[in-house]
């Protein structure tokens, strides 16, 4: 497995975004491990972002009302006008959600995936991020090749002194 990165730079007065793009570039069998497990669909990084539904919702709303005013306008008929409002606010809903998610997805990184960052320091700690993910991606990988068969592991016994320990304080 490698990693593909893209880094970009766009400038507006007062205003610098950088973007990282990212990809993972499977070889040989990783991809039949990948089908064989469904990994595309395992979360990676799961990223606590409690407004980010919120704002969404509220861009949807919003373009749904815009797409309805503009739309009526146009003489089509109401049903028209209404349905087209909801198709473009859940559009633009879904849309914002997808590019400001943090959660990543093996899948994301399957197909590319760009990452917004506000400084480069944001961008080196992405990029860092992108780094470690991968490599547990492929600790995950090399372990599932192995996953077949019944392993046994042997699980010493305690000293009288330590269980004691152990049964006070707790795992």
């Amino acid at each position: 497995m490698n990693l593909l990165l893209k880094r970009e730079q766009t400038s507006m007065p007062r205003w610098v975004r950088f973007k990282l793009w990212s990809q993972i570039d499977l070889e040989g069998d990783e991809r039949a491990i990948i089908n064989r497990y469904a990994l595309d669909k395992a979360i990676l990084v799961d990223a606590f972002q409690p407004n980010l539904l919120r704002r969404a919702i509220l861009i949807g709303i919003g373009a749904a009302i815009v797409a309805y005013l503009l739309v009526g306008s146009m003489d089509v008929g109401s049903t028209v006008s209404i349905l087209l409002g909801v198709v473009a606010g859940c559009a633009a809903g879904w849309l914002y959600h997808d590019r400001m998610r943090e959660t990543v997805f093996v899948r994301d990184l399957m197909h590319g995936r760009n990452f917004n960052c506000d400084s480069i320091i944001e961008l080196a700690r992405k990029e860092a991020w992108l780094r470690h993910i991968s490599g547990y991606l492929r600790d995950v990988m090399e372990s599932a090749k192995h996953w077949d068969g019944t392993e046994t592991v042997a699980i010493p016994a305690l000293d009288p002194e330590r269980a004691k320990l152990l049964m006070i304080k707790g795992p």
